[in-house]
């Protein structure tokens, strides 16, 4: 069957002008003031229900249920579920028991003080087949926020019932007051009355370091240290950058000691380019990531750097590491996102600054989430999106582009102009490599009113705006960090109609570190009876289950009501595991591979295509270094021809967009030759 195959060719020179100006012919777009408020509880009371809009279409692919889902706990509001930085499910290999770290239910009656600032542990050792809970932490003043954490293990230890759970997250009163710190040991049954182990650290009276929030990347040990990442603010209640004063972030430590922690603070505070009124340009989103052992850890901002240059000044990761269990940090050098080595994948997918074309500021504060592991070499990979600076002026560095009337921050129209996830990992030689892990259909719509994508966000907070959706992009790894996993979430566009993120599903991908192989995209929801496209507020499981050498499963949680209103009760769901088998890595990630060498005095020329896999469309480039003619053919699994093409090609990037709506599932290969030298590639259509 002739397959139907839309060819447009786009001509990107590298370094040229011309290429430059191209780029301008992109929709200008309008300014989107930047970040996300996701501190929207500032109070106790919970909202009365409030009606909203209810998802009626399903939409099941080819029947594939790969997950079922089943309600285990339940909460307050949907709140304490908005970070994705957060850390409440976790597994422990020592005692092989999933862990969820949560706010009380309003059918849970702690033994005191029962309010919505009650945290409990929950625990399975059957992989979610049954749970145990148990309370950590209730107080009549000091309310709990923000939950996350999971199972202190003692070393060797192999008794669940000789471990602990331990959490942490920021205090409420009136205002946002300090942080609690709990931990309990595990007894079978749990009951409703918190351990000796409660700790607030208030900032009225501080008896450590003073930190903020610590809500991110809660992590333990086996028999080390728990920890927590928090910010480093002047004061929490400031409603001005420089009252507020954010200069960097807070690792809050835990040394476990006759049944309780000791909690202490390592400060990271970098130098950064600051704003006209002295505060500094740095997010408040810091993340932490460690091997298995504890020895090599990593702690991952986003900021301005100083000293940088004009095409190095964006929000761009500060990486600090250890390799001495956390005794001493190093600052690792800035990375040039701009270098040529970035091109075909990063930078020819970013924007110009708008006061100058040949200036491409690479911006890491999306929206959309990001998250990081460590693999099995003792090297970090940041899962993160990344989109071009409006504008590197100080002052402007937390705006961005917008394109059409919703104001998307991707132009949705074209090859490069939508949402991509990379990994970005640091190399044992130093610097940086990467790989396009997946590309995304959809953006999450903000929750404050006038913002882009408010109008179609399906969730009310209950009062008088709405809750932020994001793809909460996060990882996971097996425990020896040989195989390396990627989740997000993402909505069917052609049911929503437009590319907003309300009806989501949980995506899934997976990396073989030492192979350099991917797995298909796995849809993790599609199918469930309970949460396929309405899979809100998810949470991957820090580690998968099982040896990384045979299959292993994965954890996941959603959280979601009826009525998508976060003000008033949500009920969490427990994902049984999706299972990932070694066959399952079989695909080579999208990276700027398939260099074909001078043979004859003919040119050289580089081919590569995104995204693979793929189901509705991929773009072919072929990259030339001088004008040449070229042709390009694609085969099915079998061999036979589908089509050929001959492309008077132009110097740069020469973009060939494929419309795969016609295409059967499976795996095809295309070629491309210039002169003498051939390329073969393979191509999955999902």
């Amino acid at each position: 069957m002739k397959k139907h195959l839309l060819f447009i060719i786009a001509l990107l020179a590298t370094i040229s002008a011309s290429s430059q100006n191209s780029r301008l012919t992109k929709p200008n777009g309008f300014i989107n003031a930047a970040p996300r408020n996701v501190d929207k509880e500032t109070n106790v009371t919970n909202a009365s229900v409030i009606t909203g809009p209810v998802k009626t279409i399903k939409h099941v692919i080819n029947g594939n249920k790969v997950a079922a889902s089943n309600i285990f706990t339940g909460s307050m509001n949907v709140f304490g579920y908005l970070v994705s930085q957060s850390k409440p499910l976790q597994y422990n290999k020592g005692v092989n028991a999933v862990s969820f770290i949560a706010r009380k239910s309003p059918t849970y009656t702690a033994s005191s003080n029962s309010n919505s600032g009650t945290i409990v542990g929950l625990w399975s050792t059957n992989l979610g087949t049954s749970w145990d809970e148990t309370c950590i932490w209730t107080n009549a003043t000091n309310l709990a926020r923000y939950p996350n954490g999971g199972i202190y293990n003692p070393l060797g230890n192999t008794n669940v019932n000789n471990a602990y759970l331990a959490g942490s997250g920021p205090i409420i009163q009136s205002a946002w007051a300090g942080n609690w710190y709990a931990s309990k040991q595990i007894t079978s049954p749990g009951n409703n009355t918190p351990g000796a182990d409660q700790q607030a650290h208030l900032d009225a009276t501080p008896t450590i370091k003073k930190h903020a929030m610590a809500r991110y990347a809660f992590t333990t040990i086996d028999g080390g240290l728990a920890r927590s990442m928090a910010t480093i603010v002047n004061d929490i209640t400031g409603t001005t950058n420089i009252a507020y004063g954010l200069r960097g972030a807070a690792m809050v430590k835990g040394m476990f000691s006759a049944g309780a922690f000791v909690w202490s603070v390592d400060s990271f505070i970098p130098c950064t380019n600051l704003r006209s009124d002295g505060s500094a340009n740095i997010d408040g989103t810091p993340i932490q990531a460690w091997d298995s052992a504890g020895v090599v850890g990593y702690v991952v901002l986003i900021g301005s750097r100083c000293g940088t240059s004009p095409a190095m000044k964006g929000m761009q990761p500060i990486v600090y590491k250890t390799t001495n269990s956390g005794a001493s940090w190093s600052l690792l050098p800035a990375n040039d996102f701009a270098d040529p080595f970035w091109f075909y994948a990063v930078y020819s997918r970013l924007y110009p600054i708008a006061s100058n074309t040949s200036v491409i500021c690479a911006n890491f504060q999306g929206s959309e989430g990001r998250d990081a592991v460590v693999d099995i070499n003792g090297q970090l990979h940041l899962g993160s999106m990344v989109y071009g600076h409006y504008s590197n002026h100080n002052d402007s560095l937390g705006y961005r582009y917008t394109y059409s009337t919703e104001q998307y921050s991707y132009g949705e129209t074209g090859p490069f102009e939508y949402p991509v996830i990379y990994d970005f990992y640091t190399k044992a030689s130093g610097g940086w490599g990467y790989h396009m892990v997946d590309s995304m259909g959809t953006e999450g719509p903000s929750g404050t009113s006038g913002q882009p994508g408010y109008g179609t966000n399906n969730w009310t907070d209950g009062a008088s705006a709405k809750m932020d959706l994001d793809a909460r992009i996060q990882m996971s790894r097996t425990d020896d960090g040989r195989k390396v996993f990627y989740s997000w979430t993402e909505s069917d566009s052609s049911v929503v109609g437009v590319k907003w993120n309300v009806y989501p599903d949980i995506k899934m991908k997976g990396y073989n570190v030492v192979t350099n192989a991917s797995t298909p995209r796995m849809n993790v929801t599609t199918g469930d009876l309970n949460l396929d496209q309405a899979a809100y507020f998810h949470y991957m499981c820090n580690k998968a289950v099982g040896a990384s050498t045979t299959c292993v499963t994965m954890p996941y949680t959603s959280t979601k009501n009826l009525t998508l209103n976060g003000g008033i009760a949500v009920d969490t769901y427990y994902l049984d595991a999706i299972t990932i088998c070694p066959s399952a890595f079989s695909i080579t990630p999208m990276s700027p591979t398939g260099v074909a060498t001078i043979q004859n005095n003919q040119v050289n020329f580089e081919v590569f295509n995104f995204p693979n896999p793929a189901d509705e469309a991929t773009t072919i480039v072929v990259d030339l270094k001088e004008v040449s003619n070229f042709e390009m053919a694609i085969y099915n699994s079998i061999g036979q021809l589908v089509d050929t093409y001959k492309v008077n090609g132009q110097i740069g990037s020469n973009e060939i967009n494929i419309d795969l709506y016609n295409f059967e599932a499976g795996i095809y290969f295309y070629t491309v030759k210039v002169g003498s030298s051939v390329v073969t590639k393979k191509l999955v259509v999902q």
